[in-house]
């Protein structure tokens, strides 16, 4: 990111896409080296509502027309107001990140040992992250909706080393006995990248596109703002669906995601307790007035059988990652700053049912973004990566 050779703008200004399970956001910000986080234009976002019987194709048409809708609106208010904050201000960057189910994020760890000690080696590491990047391919082609859709590459690269039981970034020409690469894929829908490079050709054609899975930047920020963690567990939580990702050794090692989120749960309560869904998303939210004056005994009682087996559904989750020894003591948790205080619970009765001990839950949204709710957490997640992408090719350069 940020391919100028030598020359790296101290004051840099781009365009945050997030794709989200079942909304599209997008940002215009300033990146400036001294300042702490970027500051932040022009945000929007624009919601869709999906239907518990909609196929994945569909859904995936809503989001689609999200996106073009939230294009137009960068066009007209967000430029705008780029115009009246600095008129000789340019775009430079455009940092697209998509969550899951639209984009699906595999972890490869190809070993290599040998009871004499050998070099590690530029060729070396090549050949086993083509060999991880092979099985991380396959991996994710077994996914139905991206088989129907077509894929596109959006993550594709070395995430970390392991030698004797080591993280170390730099290892070439070390001697070692046990080496472990780690290899990040990640593929999304062919036809939601066709959206996004045409919006940007018509509105910002001379700008540079980045692409990521919203798991990997999450992971990139967390590994930068709390460096010390090397064994923790990261859920992402947003409208239709939950990601989980197990970081082992201080590398991503597991990610995995259920179809059902924040919007999916409050549908269900909806529908069982015969209220809107605006009602059952308040009560996500703390609001907890209509179950004590409206529900009768009865409904109240269907609310904790759908708590019970959303708990359960977690759990499941939770020990579906692929981690022998189950999910990390700490949990980093991202979630919309309104239900972090439900979810928190929830997460962890769960994470007692998968592993039977306590968990240490932190709350990124109003803990490490310190989001207060006038904010966009997930476009505030990924500005965080720009910055930090931005800071690290001044230093580079």
């Amino acid at each position: 990111m940020f391919g100028f050779g030598s020359h790296v703008p101290e004051r840099e200004c781009g365009v945050i896409v997030d794709i989200g399970s079942g909304s599209v956001g997008a940002a215009l910000i300033v990146s400036e080296p001294d300042q702490e986080k970027p500051l932040f234009l022009w945000s929007g976002r624009e919601h869709v509502v999906l239907g518990n019987s909609e196929t994945g194709e569909v859904a995936l048409r809503h989001i689609n027309t999200a996106l073009i809708n939230v294009f137009l609106q960068l066009g007209s208010a967000g430029m705008k107001q780029l115009h009246e904050h600095d008129a000789g201000l340019k775009i430079t960057h455009m940092q697209v990140a998509i969550s899951a189910p639209w984009a699906h994020t595999v972890i490869k760890r190809v070993n290599y040992t040998d009871e004499h000690p050998f070099a590690v080696t530029p060729e070396l590491l090549e050949e086993l992250s083509n060999t991880a990047e092979k099985q991380a391919t396959e991996a994710i082609l077994k996914n139905t909706l991206l088989q129907e859709n077509g894929t596109v590459v959006l993550d594709n690269k070395p995430i970390g080393v392991i030698t004797n039981g080591y993280n170390v970034p730099h290892v070439t020409n070390a001697q070692t006995r046990e080496l472990s690469l780690a290899h990040l894929s990640a593929l999304a829908q062919k036809r939601t990248l066709e959206i996004v490079e045409d919006s940007k050709n018509k509105i910002l054609p001379k700008t540079t596109l980045y692409t990521h899975s919203f798991m990997y930047i999450y992971y990139e920020v967390m590994q930068q703002s709390v460096p010390d963690t090397k064994e923790a567990c990261l859920i992402d939580i947003t409208s239709e669906s939950t990601e989980v990702g197990i970081i082992r050794e201080g590398l991503l090692t597991h990610v995995t995601h259920m179809p059902y989120g924040t919007y999916t749960l409050a549908r269900e309560i909806a529908t069982a307790c015969n209220i809107p869904k605006e009602e059952a998303y308040t009560y996500l939210k703390g609001g907890k007035s209509f179950v004590d004056t409206k529900l009768s005994k009865a409904k109240k009682n269907d609310i904790t059988i759908i708590l019970t087996a959303y708990e359960e559904r977690l759990a499941k989750l939770l020990q579906s990652t692929g981690d022998i020894l189950a999910i990390p003591k700490s949990i980093f948790m991202h979630t919309d700053v309104h239900t972090e205080k439900f979810f928190k619970h929830h997460i962890s009765e769960a994470s007692k049912i998968a592993t039977g001990m306590e968990h240490v839950i932190h709350l990124i949204t109003s803990t490490f973004l310190k989001t207060d709710g006038t904010h966009d957490s997930a476009l505030n997640l990924s500005g965080i990566y720009f910055h930090q992408k931005h800071r690290e090719a001044l230093e580079e350069s």
